[in-house]
């Protein structure tokens, strides 16, 4: 349910007609009032102010058991961090999610107050916390239709300019851990879809090579280690191959090849420098980041072999400095680092309308989607923050690590 409130003009806005730019944010404060929470999302529409007013459903959340008492308090976080739904105390609200969480998981059940019937009656069986983001995840699928993401796995880098390890978290910041301790430089981390690999740069070897890790084993293998620079390693939604940056015919170019180091082909081969490769969800295609006609910007091409950048698809944003793209699970959108008036900024391009727009207005860098192509986890001034993109909240995920960067997330 959503009403629409036209305020007077506060400004003309002379709009670009192929970008849509931020200029600016008003915040105001979230509703209460006769058992509904309500949001403002205001956008500036030519001669007026539309504000967005939204209710958002309310579920109320009650566990039982030994461990009742805290696999409440992370599944009522869990969906307040997700934007979408509004915990509330289990004698109120539209859904009631009641349970029982011991050592072996957490059973839940989720009851439609209005009808009175079950929604789903499951038993989640992932290990300590992550059974508890698993019925919050089933409770975020079940209300809103839309995928949560708190059973995803989040991995970065951290540590100073001389020495980055890699860190793996949960996505709320729990249990953050080194994977590496290498005491060198690793960079460019990126979990594959169900978080059970990670492939990244490390300089261990004394060059840039890529590496893969297995993260059930912990077992670690060099799968690119050409003359020159080998980085920026991405998986395909599939898992079976990586795309990369390599500069052993010459310039940084882009290739893919299997995640057993094998089946190499090469994808772009221009005068300048490609990187920063992501595909898209269906595989055939990737986007990435080149400066062959100058400054940094978004290209996007096939993902099957080489092209001299005749076919090229130039995403234009309206920036003239784009890089570190990744594009959405949905396929709809593309989020991607530019840099405004010296700043780090995050932005994100409408794939259908061919439109992008700032979505931060203090900084940011290095975007990951979740699962649910509508929230971002990004970087900024060495902490780590989770970006709702509708609502433009930016909530910080504390880990026990300082100078985070590079975010990634399982889907």
């Amino acid at each position: 349910m959503a009403a629409r409130l036209i305020f007077p003009s506060l400004l003309s806005l002379t709009a670009k007609p192929t970008v849509i730019v931020k200029l600016f944010s008003i915040r105001l404060p979230v509703l209460f009032f006769a058992g509904f929470s309500i949001f403002l999302n205001p956008q500036v529409h030519g001669q007026g102010v539309t504000v967005e007013v939204s209710t958002l459903p309310r579920v109320g959340v009650s566990i039982n058991g030994p461990l009742g008492g805290g696999a409440t308090e992370i599944v009522s976080n869990d969906l307040k961090r997700s934007g979408m739904i509004s915990p509330v105390g289990s004698g109120s609200g539209d859904y009631l999610a009641t349970g029982d969480a011991s050592e072996s998981g957490v059973a839940g059940r989720l009851v439609n107050k209005k009808t009175g019937e079950d929604v789903f009656n499951q038993t989640f069986t992932g290990k300590g916390r992550l059974a508890a983001h698993e019925f919050a995840d089933a409770i975020t699928q079940s209300v809103t239709g839309l995928p949560g993401f708190a059973s995803s796995k989040l991995a970065f880098v951290a540590g100073s300019v001389r020495t980055q390890e890699l860190y793996l978290a949960d996505m709320d910041g729990y249990n953050a851990r080194p994977i590496t301790h290498d005491g060198t430089i690793s960079a460019s981390p990126d979990l594959n879809h169900d978080g059970t690999q990670l492939a990244y740069t490390s300089y261990k070897s004394g060059y840039p090579d890529v590496y893969l890790i297995d993260l059930a084993s912990g077992s670690r293998t060099r799968i690119a280690f050409f003359p020159g620079i080998n980085t920026g390693p991405s998986f395909s939604p599939d898992g079976s191959r990586i795309a990369l940056t390599l500069s052993k015919d010459g310039n940084p170019e882009i290739y893919t090849m299997s995640t057993d180091g094998g089946s190499l082909t090469r994808i772009t081969r221009t005068r300048g420098g490609e990187t920063s490769p992501s595909w898209s969800p269906t595989g055939d295609q990737l986007v990435y980041s080149s400066d062959d006609r100058g400054s940094p910007q978004l290209f996007i091409s096939s993902s099957s072999g080489t092209t001299d950048g005749s076919d090229w698809d130039h995403l234009v944003t309206g920036n003239s400095y784009c890089t570190k793209p990744d594009w959405s699970p949905d396929g709809k959108s593309i989020a991607f680092t530019t840099r405004i008036g010296g700043q780090f900024q995050i932005g994100v391009f409408d794939v259908a309308s061919r439109t992008a727009q700032l979505i931060t207005s203090n900084g940011g860098e290095d975007p990951a989607w979740t699962r649910d192509s509508r929230h971002l986890v990004y970087s900024n001034d060495g902490r780590l923050r989770l970006l709702d993109t509708v609502s433009r909240e930016s909530l910080p995920i504390e880990v026990s690590a300082s100078g985070c960067g590079e975010p990634t997330v399982s889907r």
